[in-house]
């Protein structure tokens, strides 16, 4: 029997803002979603303006309406690792370096000279690399000094917001990682001086479920919600999808498929590692977790309509009509992040030829983003000499027939689709609900959505292993056809 309860949950993602209300039930009872913009330009720039971000909330929860007077407890979620200049008043300063800023290339390159293995210093095994917070805050040292001297915090997105709800700049360690150490929290003052920064600039941290405070009078009339309910923490997006799917209560892979894809695991081991994979101490969630943020996903599906003429949402119809053996595609297009981080690499073909055409094409490029996904799933399997047997499939695709095929042929897995596309929402609902007191296992099991698991095809199991070893060789020459550019003078 339920309590009656309703939490809400707050994503502060790429490209919008995500609301949502959830009953102890798991029933959605309403959501909204505000979009917000990205700057880009030439050299890598991709910057959003924090001012949005607030108002971008005010007006989702505006069209949540009396809904929001029943809420018992809010959890944050959002994208990261982006850098958010915070002065000591709760001021933003400047716009915020996004993760998908890569100016500072050639500052992660320092980095990774200067200091060789990250796991000593941060705990984890964060790359050195311009998608990262290390790298951005030497470039900004560089290229923004004035701003250095009055910055007091730098926070990821959702903790701006938690900061604005409840007056407390809190963050978790996950979603800090390079500015603190995911063992403790505590700042990585090493790393933090070598990039011209005080260690105070570390916020405080904390467990993502915990409550980082209450609504402020001043938030409850800014934004509507009950004065003096409890605010969480917070998480990032993938760990916060993570709990919503069911991965850390069922021991599940999981693929995350939106503008990107978010793929890995829980992993029973402590200590465990992969090369190019992110490792999770249990420091930072409730097991140890072993994945990788790929570029392969949605962007990969608009590029190939826009390249075969049709809207994204008509490639899986496409596919469908392919005959014959298909063309081998890796789908390097802007570079790729686990488990290579190397935004040079490019995508490639193989095999085409005369009689390959568009629906051709488009399976290919369907089943490349699928052993993407495989690809870092198999690195978690050869680092812990454990199978994975299930993957929790979320996102963009779900409820396509041909989409949902194709994963289930390339990946050669149980798949349990979900139905809720909003599940990093959903997830941060169940951080508000630890937030007001329930147990974070038992707000897992209580506000789940309805997933259907689907067996795959096991005749076709020796191909499937063919393909991804197929798969990985051709990423090899990916990379020697990058090298073979820099030694031409084409980079």
């Amino acid at each position: 029997m339920g309590s009656g309860q309703r939490y809400l949950g707050v994503d502060l993602g790429t490209s919008a803002t995500r609301a949502v209300i959830i009953d102890d039930g798991g029933l959605v009872v309403a959501s909204a979603s505000v979009a917000h913009q990205t700057r880009r330009a030439t050299a890598g720039v991709a910057e959003q303006d924090p001012s949005e971000w607030a108002s971008g909330l005010r007006s989702a929860l505006a069209r949540l309406g009396d809904e929001l007077s029943s809420v018992s407890g809010t959890g944050l979620c959002g994208q990261t690792p982006t850098v958010v200049l915070v002065s000591d008043t709760g001021k933003t300063i400047g716009p915020a370096l996004t993760w998908q800023d890569t100016r500072a290339f050639a500052e992660a390159q320092e980095l990774a000279e200067k200091f060789g293995d990250p796991a000593p210093l941060i705990g984890t095994r964060l790359p050195w690399s311009p998608a990262n917070m290390p790298a951005k805050l030497l470039w900004l040292s560089r290229h923004r000094p004035l701003e250095i001297s009055t910055v007091r915090w730098i926070l990821q997105p959702k903790d701006l917001l938690g900061l604005e709800l409840t007056g407390n700049p809190v963050s978790d360690p996950w979603s800090s990682k390079g500015l603190c150490r995911v063992s403790d929290g505590s700042p990585v003052a090493e790393v933090l001086e070598a990039c011209g920064w005080s260690p105070e600039v570390c916020p405080a941290t904390a467990p993502a479920w915990q409550a980082r405070g209450a609504v402020t009078h001043e938030a409850s009339e800014k934004f509507g919600l009950p004065i003096g309910s409890p605010v969480s923490v917070g998480w990032s997006d993938a760990l916060s999808q993570m709990l919503a799917a069911g991965s850390f209560e069922r021991s599940s892979a999981f693929m995350f498929s939106g503008t990107s894809s978010i793929v890995g695991s829980p992993v029973g081991k402590e200590g465990v590692s992969a090369s190019g994979l992110f490792n999770v101490p249990p420091t930072c969630a409730p097991c140890e977790v072993l994945y990788g943020p790929t570029e392969t996903g949605g962007s990969t599906v608009e590029w190939a309509a826009r390249l075969l003429g049709c809207q994204p949402a008509e490639v899986p119809a496409l596919a469908a009509t392919a005959s014959g053996p298909l063309p081998l595609f890796v789908p390097y297009l802007s570079g790729e992040r686990a488990p290579l981080w190397d935004q040079d690499v490019r995508a490639l073909f193989l095999g085409v030829s005369e009689r390959h055409g568009r629906a051709e094409i488009a399976r290919a490029v369907l089943v490349g983003v699928f052993l993407s996904a495989r690809h870092v799933l198999s690195l978690v399997e050869e680092a812990t000499a454990e199978h994975i047997s299930e993957v929790e499939v979320v996102g963009r695709g779900v409820g396509d027939p041909t989409w949902e095929a194709i994963g289930l042929n390339a990946m050669d897995l149980t798949l349990r689709f979900h139905a809720d596309a909003e599940m990093s929402a959903r997830g941060a609902a169940m951080l508000g609900a630890a937030a007001a007191g329930v147990e974070v296992e038992e707000a897992s099991r209580r506000l789940v959505d309805s997933t259907r698991r689907v067996e795959p095809d096991r005749t076709g199991l020796g191909s499937s292993r063919a393909l991804l070893d197929a798969y990985r060789r051709a990423g090899d020459i990916s990379i020697a056809w990058k090298e073979t550019q820099t030694l031409l003078g084409n980079n």
